[in-house]
């Protein structure tokens, strides 16, 4: 008489956990069509297909819209450098626009095509110091990130010992060009590119840095010729230059 109740209660728990094992909707990040994902610590990144790139930090519950800088909101692919959790740079491959870097976390957008005719970017991977583009008709294309990146030359015996930024080189530029600077202690950084209206083109750099002395390459790919201005803030510390860009 008591075997019909244990059988029946053994049954209730081994059916308990598959139905409850099921897709949850996180209803964003807008309610269009997602074509790809990114994680960097924990940060998820999606791309959309028509209104760009969107940021959750709380594993998808709400989203933000980060396009700054971002001319082109079909995107296809994304890619985050170094492999892993925890990378810096976040890589955007558009249809139509070639690829975009960001470095802190979507906030600014610059467009990184020296070089790649093709502009509609399919799919991405890093590989060591490279990253590895597919396109729409022209194949698979590469890239040394250091070219892209900021990269930090740097030893014990090397620390600058005041705040400084050297001139771009080469200057006038076309289309990339290379702006060094120094800090003699760890320092919030801001590096940022502006027209002549004092509008704000690209950011750089946007984070925080240990002493030592860096490089940073600007890609103007996407801009027009004409005259640029690059200023680099650490606390107290502010130095504007000029460069030149011309086709």
């Amino acid at each position: 008489m008591r075997t019909q109740p244990i059988c029946l209660t053994l049954a209730v728990v081994l059916l308990c956990p598959f139905a409850s094992a099921q897709w949850v909707q996180t209803y964003g990040p807008y309610g269009g069509v997602v074509k790809c994902f990114a994680v960097s610590g924990t940060n998820l990144f999606v791309g959309t297909d028509d209104s760009g790139v969107f940021l959750s930090i709380n594993s998808g519950s709400t989203w933000t819209a980060v396009n700054t800088g971002l001319r082109n909101h079909y995107i296809n692919s994304l890619a985050v450098s170094p492999n892993g959790t925890s990378g810096t740079n976040l890589f955007a491959g558009t249809n139509g626009d070639g690829v975009f870097l960001s470095t802190n976390g979507g906030l600014n957008w610059t467009a990184v095509n020296t070089g790649l005719t093709n502009s509609s970017v399919s799919a991405f991977a890093v590989r060591g110091t490279n990253l590895f583009v597919g396109t729409v008709g022209a194949g698979v294309w590469r890239r040394p990130l250091s070219e892209m990146v900021t990269s930090m030359s740097t030893s014990s015996g090397d620390i600058p010992n005041e705040f400084k930024v050297e001139q771009n080189y080469p200057n006038p530029f076309n289309p990339a060009t290379t702006i060094r600077y120094g800090l003699p202690q760890r320092s919030n950084v801001v590096l940022t590119v502006y027209n002549t209206l004092g509008q704000e083109v690209s950011t750089l750099v946007q984070r925080q840095q240990e002493a030592g002395s860096y490089e940073v390459k600007f890609d103007g790919s996407a801009l027009a010729s004409g005259v640029y201005f690059y200023r680099l803030q650490t606390g107290s510390f502010v130095d504007t230059k000029k460069l030149l860009l011309l086709r």
